[in-house]
């Protein structure tokens, strides 16, 4: 007898896998019914999250206000600790699913194995019996009843023999497939490590984010309607501003580097932790308030800032936004700006080189010089004749 094993997906988990035989491992049973529950429970999850989702879109919706942009933020850490706990469910879902697939798999092996001994069996009957025939069509026989059963009986093995084959190559790509289907899953299973701290890395966004505006605003109309009214300003200041200092400053970089074009950045610290934010980002907190004009490098509170390249420094100061920051001109267009500093170490109309130290990154909430801040990084930003550009077209590769 031949046992066929099935395995297949189905409403995003393994079902249980259908035996000839009537008794299904208990194991397995279990397994599958662990499935079910968290899958389940990730259903569930993800409504919870659809809903918060629709309040965040409600409320982008509604007049900006100090109450509005709390709630705002409040809704989105909601979700982002259900966004955390779904993906633990998710984590721990492909954890059984792995393990089911083992057992799975030890079954379809054996299977396999069963049936090549079955393949070797039928192959030595035909064997044994078409030598019998053999021999009595050589030697004679008695009847010819007697060759017509041997030579019926081998016509019946031949069949045995062809589904033999058919049901040992079934079983063999079945044990590829279940293979296949294993490392799909320790990929997925890394994947979802990878989410996982992407998603703790934005609850943590969210968290400093509120507290910066609170820090800045004690929650008082006034003084949210006035930062709003500063960040406004100071865009329009830094665009014009800029313009006109870049013709001014950058004729007198004559000085070229090992890059030979002193529009190539460098990166100002290393951003061995990748980004936060990129430039425009639309899971920015306060993108609803304003676009994120810049990429934030997170990085330790007092890490030397290097400039990104030669060139004059037009202003340092400090705002309620960018907290402490610094603008460097450079040729071709070109500025750079450096927001979030714990620490100044230039000053105006001083010339840099790439990679002088000209302060020391911040961004912690309630530290010297954060401004408007999502925790401890840089703000990074290119400009083109005043206008923001994202720096990631002019930084070298990391």
């Amino acid at each position: 007898m031949f046992l066929f094993l099935c395995v297949f997906l189905a409403g995003g988990f393994f079902a249980p896998q259908v035996f000839a035989q009537e008794d299904v491992s208990a194991e397995i049973n279990d397994l599958n019914q662990d499935i079910q529950t968290k899958q389940e429970d990730i259903d569930d999850l993800n409504e919870k999250i659809e809903a918060y989702q629709q309040k965040i879109r409600q409320k982008e919706t509604e007049k900006i206000s100090i109450q509005n942009e709390m709630e705002l933020l409040e809704n989105r850490m909601a979700k982002a600790e259900l966004d955390i706990e779904a993906t633990n469910e998710e984590i721990d879902l492909t954890n059984i699913q792995i393990v089911l697939l083992e057992k799975q798999l030890e079954l379809l092996e054996k299977q396999w194995e069963d049936q090549k001994a079955v393949l070797k069996e039928v192959l030595q009957s035909i064997q044994i019996q078409d030598n019998k025939l053999s021999l009595e069509v050589y030697f004679g026989s008695q009847s010819f009843s007697d060759i017509f059963d041997h030579l019926r009986y081998l016509e019946d093995m031949n069949r045995d023999l062809k589904d033999s084959l058919e049901a040992t190559q079934a079983s063999k790509n079945q044990v590829v497939s279940a293979r296949v289907t294993q490392q799909t899953k320790r990929e997925q299973l890394e994947q979802l490590g990878e989410d996982l701290a992407d998603k703790f890395v934005i609850l943590e966004r969210e968290s400093y984010a509120k507290d910066s505006l609170l820090l800045i605003t004690s929650r008082s109309e006034a003084q949210f309607q006035e930062l709003l009214k500063e960040v406004q300003q100071e865009q329009q200041y830094l665009n014009y501003e800029v313009s006109l200092l870049q013709q001014e400053m950058e004729s007198r970089i004559t000085q070229s580097d090992e890059y030979g074009d002193n529009t190539v950045l460098s990166w100002p610290v290393d951003p061995v932790r990748g980004l936060s934010a990129t430039f425009h980002d639309p899971t920015y907190p306060f993108r609803h308030l304003f676009e994120h004009s810049g990429i934030d490098i997170p990085t330790g509170q007092g890490t030397p800032l290097k400039a990104a390249a030669p060139g004059y420094v037009a202003w340092t100061r400090l705002g309620n936004m960018y907290g402490n920051y610094v603008m460097i001109i450079h040729t071709n267009g070109i500025a750079t700006l450096y927001a979030h500093m714990s620490g100044i170490e230039v000053v105006a109309d001083q010339f840099v080189s790439r990679g002088d130290i000209i302060g020391y990154t911040g961004g912690m909430p309630g530290t010297q010089g954060a401004g408007l801040s999502t925790g401890p990084h840089l703000h990074f930003e290119a400009r083109l004749n005043g206008i923001p550009v994202d720096p990631m077209t002019f930084l070298l590769s990391y």
